[in-house]
């Protein structure tokens, strides 16, 4: 029997216009904040902000419903960080906490977050019972939009490694998992779009299997999401300094090609790759992978799905064998598949407009310009990889250099001022306030001192050459992966079932949606 094989372009179209004609309201969930004020930055409560922005741009008359949850909630407590730049940290307390290594926080500020309207606080309890009381009130042709932007770690299970952590308030994990389970209280006909930007948030795409779990399926429910990095790294982002001009995290750009300007005002060149007329989530998430310079792998749902239920030869192969899955029918003994090293100017007669613009654009800034192009990315990837390693070494030998040289000058100002070997000692406080001019000539008098600044110098500017690096590595990474995608992609007619096609279809349908009335 021959296999069917759909066209995913006219399948795409039908399911948009389905979404389209049905729907009804967009609802908002915000999850925001950090795990305790200490970890609440606050470009996380900016973040939240310009969210609710974007929503008064694109939805003039408002949307239906905004519930936003963060941090402390309503709590009038201090719960915020943040750096004061204007205020000037006294050199004695600079030079105090250089020598005995306690810079964290240093010149951090504490306020309660100025969020409006905030349901309440990201408690596992609160989010537990909006599902239930909230969600499950939506009714079909609604959508339920989530944003979070708060704090994430790995998977606890070596076993489930895309089982990830978001953190709540008061260090409250809830897993991929637990979401999944949440969400699937939601009813049947209500599509899910997620927009997460913690760290290690790329396990969340998992939220479109049953129980998260690809073996077992796609969910009922029509969901999708974007996620600012692969469930294996840390995000950019977070910062508590109060420039939204030195932000650069996922949704900065994400939501700034949707409103069509920056969280500072300035105008952003249309995204509407594919020339619609909007600019859909998905040409949203293509302006991030272009136009951020960060250490992020930002994914998407298709993503994960496509490496679920499609697959691409090793380079040289003309064909697969592979195992029949219970819902497919077997394959063709020998098909020709795509692979992510195929010719780069046959996978970009395969890519969508989006991913066409992604694949130009960062070949370009990378200055990629052979045929097989996933080798040339794999190959600098290494490179860089093991030039971090090698400055690792180089720094951690630096480091043990500059840890000697602060403990010789630590032991001469404790020698001198005993008190300050414990600084909760009640004199602590009162000889750095009185003797700070003693304090800042005796450690800058050291015979280690001058040593001791170069060092840190050096410290800092290796420290910066390898985030350059991994900032390129990671553009390597996205331009792999997003060739990894245009194969995965068209090979997935010749490898699964038609009922899988359906399934893909329609989830690119609901990645091509956008934010506003009526999209």
């Amino acid at each position: 029997m021959a296999r069917l094989e759909l066209s995913a372009a006219v399948l795409i179209l039908h399911f948009l216009c389905v979404v389209t004609q049905v729907r009804s309201a967009d609802y908002f969930l915000t999850v925001g904040g950090g795990y305790a004020p200490t970890g609440n930055q606050i470009s996380l409560e900016k973040n939240v902000h310009f969210f609710q922005h974007v929503l008064e741009a694109r939805y003039p008359a408002g949307p239906v419903q905004h519930d936003i949850f963060f941090s402390d909630g309503d709590d009038p407590g201090r719960d915020l960080q943040y750096v004061d730049a204007e205020a000037k940290l006294p050199r004695v307390n600079l030079l105090l906490a250089t020598i005995f290594r306690k810079t964290n926080y240093l010149n951090h500020r504490y306020r309660s977050h100025q969020v409006p309207g905030v349901t309440g606080a990201t408690t596992r309890s609160n989010l537990a019972d909006w599902f239930v009381e909230e969600g499950a009130q939506l009714k079909a042709g609604d959508r339920l939009v989530v944003y979070v932007t708060a704090h994430g770690g790995k998977s606890k299970d070596k076993k489930r490694p895309e089982n990830t952590q978001l953190f709540l308030w008061n260090n409250q994990p809830i897993l991929m998992t637990e979401l999944t389970r949440h969400l699937d209280k939601l009813p049947a006909e209500v599509p899910v779009v997620l927009v997460m930007v913690q760290c290690y948030s790329g396990g969340f795409a998992n939220v479109i299997f049953k129980e998260g779990d690809s073996s077992k399926g796609l969910a009922q429910p029509n969901r999708c999401g974007f996620y600012a990095t692969v469930q294996t790294r840390p995000a950019a982002g977070c910062t508590p300094d109060i420039n939204e001009e030195n932000y650069h995290e996922y949704s900065s750009y994400f939501w700034a090609a949707i409103l069509g300007a920056t969280r500072t005002g300035q105008a952003v060149s249309s995204c509407d790759y594919n020339e619609d007329g909007v600019v859909s989530f998905s040409e949203a998430h293509a302006y991030a992978l272009l136009t951020s310079s960060t250490i992020d792998i930002s994914v998407k749902t298709s993503d994960a799905f496509l490496r679920a239920y499609s697959e691409y030869p090793k380079p040289g192969s003309k064909g697969t064998r592979r195992k029949r899955r219970r819902d497919e029918r077997p394959p063709q003994p020998v098909v020709r598949l795509w692979h992510p090293d195929s010719a780069f100017a046959d996978l970009l007669d395969l890519a969508r407009p989006e991913e066409r613009v992604v694949l130009q654009g960062l070949s370009g800034q990378l200055e990629f310009f052979e045929s097989r192009r996933a080798r040339q990315a794999q190959t600098v990837a290494s490179r860089l990889a093991k030039e971090n390693k090698d400055g690792l070494s180089n720094r951690n030998k630096m480091r043990g250099q500059y840890d000697k040289l602060a403990a010789r000058i630590r032991r001469e100002v404790i020698n001198r001022w005993p008190e300050l070997a414990n600084p909760w000692h009640p004199s602590a406080a009162t000889i750095i306030q009185k003797e700070a001019d003693a304090i800042v000539e005796c450690v800058e008098s050291h015979k280690g001192y001058k040593r001791f600044s170069q060092l840190r110098r050096r410290l800092n500017r290796l420290s910066q050459e390898q985030l350059n690096r991994d900032r390129k590595w990671a553009k390597c990474q996205r331009l792999i992966r997003t060739l990894e995608n245009v194969a995965l992609a068209a090979n997935l007619p010749h490898v699964a079932s038609a009922g899988r096609q359906i399934e893909y279809a329609r989830l690119l349908g609901a990645e091509m949606a956008t934010l506003g009335a009526g999209q």
